[in-house]
């Protein structure tokens, strides 16, 4: 790639390439009037056809602090280095402008991490926060990681932030460690606790449940290590996180990390599954499957940012999520020791556990135990447990914690208009929404008329079946739109086997092998057959079903108008004797073999006038 600065003449491809992204929520817009202004900042990258694929901008704060700015890397060379390219030479003009240190908000945290980068607090950068972040419209709802690099030599006196939980927005001071101190002299000196077993600091996936709380005094009492606590924010509700910071520091974690990637998981995983078609046992949309690869993903690049040397989950010994959390480790980094308590403790029941807490001074809101076993985030909740165990119960309504009864749903249908782009939505109703919005809206619209209802006995990965009953109102919307318009864009031969496709994609989630190289393989297949899928689908909610009462694309393969030309413009009926002939030549070859020497096909008719009559 040929990487220069930019010129006046570059800002019209800048802001196309810069729009690409905009359209998925990954950057927000520039005008070209803020990028001539600032065109001195701007470098570009090109690729062998000399087209613009890459740009970056370096955004100076003060003399001692820039931002790495409205990075683009056109889609067409997703994956050939080209943004680590662009971003390296970035660094070494920084370098050259004696700028000590840079720093970006990103929802790629491993992709600045392998430059160089590390995690730290957004609010260490207010000069960022108090100019552009108060005016962003998702201030509130921010889903983005600070990370940052030193540049230029830094004296032993100076002190840098300790990495905590990047959405904390407390108004105490950041906490501030020497830099020439190492972990040892923290262990030596009482700060980090000395340890003696094989395991020093362990990243505990946490969700401020009962069983979490738990594990983690089990695990300085078993392991003799520090735990952190990481809990991944992906639609569960305010509800499971308020309060859940205080908690974990109060059952013994030495550092919380609560982050918000609802975005990443809609945009990352939820929409290329829905561009696959992938359903498990022709009803489960996947919900629960295809979020464990993501926290277990975050787990381990926290792990790599402290330095820990183990991940732990709180899942159980007979389930499938063991699999996918521990899968997940294994591909991104076999290094780390998995500890799965459930597996290694004496813990068999709520009181057990409610028992140990009291015991070790954890704080326990005493609340009365649901019969069901709940899952639930941006795309499901699901349900299991209780009479949900004898397949002949009918579902309680009152368990239903999200949508409405069919019967109870409006009698009034309402029709919904999504528009999608290479099989990505964009759209709701005309609005565009960034892609957790987009699902959200969807999933008020669907639960309103009792949309996505599933009761589905499943084959589980450990080989026991079970019973689950699952709501995905947005999803079940967002499936059938593109379903339908993948009808109009996609021929035959290639939807049918993106069909089988959907199926083996459907089992990598379920079975927790998203970072698999067959399902990486599979998605590129995938995203070749979306090139053409844009256009629009309506469709009619109403009393629990979704009915498609419109499709329109450019890229059609529906055409009217070629029926009406003349039979020697597109279609000549005579062809049809010749197609015909060859198409069944085998079956006849066949046929003529049988009645060959006077004998009779394996279909003929019987000789009636044979029979005797009574």
């Amino acid at each position: 790639m040929h990487i220069r600065a930019a010129k006046a003449t570059d800002i019209p491809d800048i802001l196309n390439l810069i729009e690409e992204h905009v359209q998925r929520g990954d950057l927000l817009p520039r005008s070209p009037q803020s990028v001539r202004e600032t065109l001195d900042n701007w470098f570009i990258g090109k690729d062998k056809e000399n087209e613009i694929v890459a740009c970056v901008s370096l955004h100076r704060y003060t003399p001692a602090l820039a931002e790495v700015r409205s990075l683009a890397v056109s889609d067409t060379v997703k994956g050939q280095g080209f943004g680590r390219t662009i971003v390296k030479a970035l660094i070494a003009e920084a370098t050259r402008r004696n700028i000590p240190t840079l720093f970006a908000l990103t929802r790629v945290v491993p992709f600045f991490q392998k430059l160089g980068f590390q995690m730290t607090n957004k609010e260490r950068f207010p000069e960022k926060v108090w100019r552009d972040c108060q005016a962003c419209p998702v201030y509130d709802n921010c889903d983005e990681t600070a990370v940052f690099m030193h540049l230029s030599p830094v004296q032993p006196s100076t002190y840098i932030p300790v990495p905590i939980p990047v959405r904390a927005r407390a108004s105490a001071p950041v906490p501030l460690l020497p830099r020439e101190t190492d972990e040892l002299t923290l262990r030596e000196k009482g700060v980090i606790p000395m340890s003696t077993t094989s395991v020093k600091k362990v990243v505990l996936a946490y969700s401020g449940g009962l069983d979490t709380s738990v594990i983690v005094p089990w695990l300085r009492e078993n392991y003799d290590c520090e735990v952190i606590c990481f809990c991944a924010n992906i639609g569960q509700g305010d509800q499971e996180l308020e309060g859940l910071r205080e908690k974990a520091l109060a059952s013994g974690a030495s550092k919380v990390y609560v982050e918000d990637l609802r975005h990443e998981f809609a945009k990352d995983f939820l929409f290329p599954m829905v561009q696959s078609g992938a359903i498990y046992e022709k009803q489960y949309l996947l919900g629960t499957s295809v979020a464990r690869p993501l926290i277990a993903k975050w787990q381990v690049a926290i792990a790599e940012v402290e330095g820990a040397d183990a991940v732990a989950h709180g899942a159980t010994g007979k389930g499938n999520d063991q699999v996918r959390f521990e899968l997940t480790y294994k591909a991104l980094n076999p290094t780390l020791k998995v500890i799965a308590p459930w597996r290694e403790w004496d813990i068999r029941s709520r009181e057990d556990a409610l028992a140990y807490a009291k015991a070790h001074n954890v704080p326990v809101v005493h609340t009365e135990k649901s019969i069901y076993s709940r899952d639930a985030n941006l795309w499901h909740i699901s349900h299991e447990g209780g009479i949900l165990e004898d397949p002949a119960c009918d579902p309680e309504e009152s368990m239903f914690l999200f949508s409405t009864s069919p019967e109870n749903a409006p009698d009034e249908p309402e029709v919904v208009k999504i528009d999608f782009e290479k099989g990505i939505p964009l759209t709701v109703n005309d609005v565009q929404l960034p892609p957790a919005m987009l699902i959200e809206k969807l999933n008020e619209l669907g639960a309103k008329h009792g949309i996505g209802r599933v009761d589905l006995v499943e084959n589980r990965l450990v080989g026991m079946k079970s019973r689950g009953v699952y709501e995905t109102p947005g999803g079940a919307i967002l499936y059938a739109a593109h379903r339908e318009l993948e009808s109009l864009c996609l021929d035959r031969d290639t939807s049918h086997y993106k069909e089988q496709i959907g199926v083996r994609y459907a089992e990598l989630v379920y079975f927790g092998k998203w970072y698999h190289s067959l399902r990486e393989a599979l998605q590129s297949f995938v995203d070749k057959t979306q090139e053409s899928v844009t256009g629009w689908v309506k469709l009619k909610l109403y009393k629990g079903n979704v009915i498609v009462v419109g499709r329109s694309s450019d890229n059609s393969l529906y055409r009217e108008d070629f029926a009406t030309f003349g039979q020697e413009d597109v279609y000549d009926q005579q062809d049809a004797v010749g197609f015909i002939t060859l198409f069944g030549l085998q079956m006849k070859v066949k046929a003529m073999m049988e009645v060959s020497d006077g004998g009779r096909t394996r279909y003929a008719a019987p000789d009636y006038s044979k029979f005797k009559r009574d």
